[in-house]
């Protein structure tokens, strides 16, 4: 018995090559809407971390994975961080605690 393979739309199954995909869902090519997209394997790259050869996206994961970092294409669409103040001691405060302590 050949083997038959399904598509299922809108809570429907159609039959692939054999039932008519509603014009609805189907693409301007005519193929479905909800058709596989195949993406190609990362380029190779050395690392600015470490200087190693990281290759594809397993090798990808890995280097993130060991060296605790996220690729920058993840953070894409997140809202900057405000500016942190940088802090500013109140010195005579500091002063006045140490002498408080002292002649106590």
């Amino acid at each position: 018995m050949a083997r038959r393979s399904f598509v299922q739309i809108g809570g429907k199954l159609y039959e692939r090559g054999v039932d008519v995909i509603p014009e609805q869902v189907a693409g301007r090519d005519g193929v479905g809407a909800g058709s596989p997209t195949v993406m190609g394997d990362l380029p190779d790259f050395v690392s600015p971390i470490d200087g190693s050869v990281v290759r594809g996206r397993a090798g990808m994961r890995e280097h993130c994975k060991k060296h605790g970092v996220v690729p920058t294409a993840d953070l894409k669409g997140l809202p900057f961080k405000q500016a942190v103040q940088e802090y500013q001691p109140d010195r005579a405060g500091i002063r006045d605690a140490i002498r408080r302590a002292v002649y106590k």
